[in-house]
């Protein structure tokens, strides 16, 4: 039974059992001039629930990555139960590109396996599909956690596990990973150049300045920006807490992410004090402008930024090195 993903994405058909031979025939292939220097594995595992255009996208930003990153791309295809019993479905593919700086070519290479339930056997295959010796990074995308569960001691080996709160929700969070500081959310990474602009305005204001009488903190968001909105409270509560510990208190407002949309397109955060100051920040112009009033400030005037999320490639680099 075909699967609708290995059959959009690029590459030829294989038996299982000889894939790594027919890679390093791929290999062989593209002759003596294409430069083959892995840094680590990439396991790109799609959930059931995943189309075939979807994971076309993403299978092209892991190319991206691969091409700053050279690395083995292991992608993973989950069948949908009623079609779990299915034999596996393997292919393999090198993409090669010239490479400016090393005025050659250079080649990223895929094994993609398309599977029905996860098992011992399976965990098995796609360990013996990895380069040896070299860290191992899981990026889950559209996988629920009933789907990710039977991987969880899996994931013992791999150095991140990444995926994106904003498309499978909290649950995955949730999960009893066996090592939990290893897992990433993509849409915190994306929200990277949105942090690094808000810290350095508020950075230019006395930290008792932002704490003091501080009662309440929430953020709200547009459609699908769950997770940024979770990890920019966080980071602001972290943040806050900071400030609040270099003047040896303690911040006792309430932090929440408000479930009204808000006032732009993107995302908005605001902070009230018991004196009716406010700070306010919005994201809007689909999410490459914010706008900034804090009315406690020295200049109470509104502040524009031109700040936008990172694009996929550089976020999935984000949450695996950082």
């Amino acid at each position: 039974m075909p699967h609708p993903i290995l059959d959009a994405l690029p590459g030829f058909p294989v038996k299982v059992s000889g894939a790594l031979h027919a890679l390093d025939k791929a290999w062989a292939d593209e002759g003596d001039e294409a430069a083959r220097a892995s840094q680590m594995n990439v396991v790109l595992m799609f959930g059931a629930g995943v189309g075939a255009a979807d994971a076309q996208a993403r299978f092209d930003e892991a190319i991206l990555f691969a091409q700053r990153y050279p690395c083995r791309l292991v992608v993973l295809a989950a069948r949908p139960a009623d079609a779990a019993d299915a034999p596996l479905e393997a292919k393999v593919n090198v993409l090669c590109f010239f490479d400016p700086a090393r005025r050659g070519k250079r080649c990223c290479e895929a094994l993609l396996l398309a599977h029905g339930r996860p098992g011992p056997e399976l965990e098995s295959l796609v360990s013996t599909w990895l380069e040896g010796d070299l860290p191992t990074n899981l990026w889950a995308h559209g996988v629920t956690a009933e789907e990710l569960g039977p991987w969880l001691e899996w994931t013992r080996r791999c150095r991140r596990v990444v995926t994106d709160r904003s498309l499978v929700g909290d649950a995955v969070f949730s999960l009893g990973f066996p090592r939990p500081e290893q897992v990433r959310d993509l849409a915190v990474a994306r929200c990277l150049p949105v942090r690094q602009a808000l810290g350095q305005f508020l950075a230019a204001h006395a930290p008792a300045d932002l704490v003091r009488g501080l009662r309440k903190v929430s953020v709200s968001h547009g459609r699908g920006l769950r997770g940024e909105a979770a990890g920019l409270l966080t980071w602001m509560k972290s943040c806050l807490a900071h400030c609040a510990g270099l003047g040896r208190s303690h911040v006792t407002a309430e932090f929440l992410i408000s479930e009204a949309p808000p006032a732009g397109d993107n995302l908005a955060a605001e902070w009230t004090y018991e004196d009716g100051s406010r700070f306010l920040w919005e994201h809007a112009e689909k999410g490459t402008q914010a706008r900034i009033t804090f009315t406690r400030g020295r200049e109470p005037g509104t502040v524009t930024q031109r700040v936008a999320l990172m694009g996929p490639a550089e976020a999935l680099s984000e949450a695996v090195f950082f």
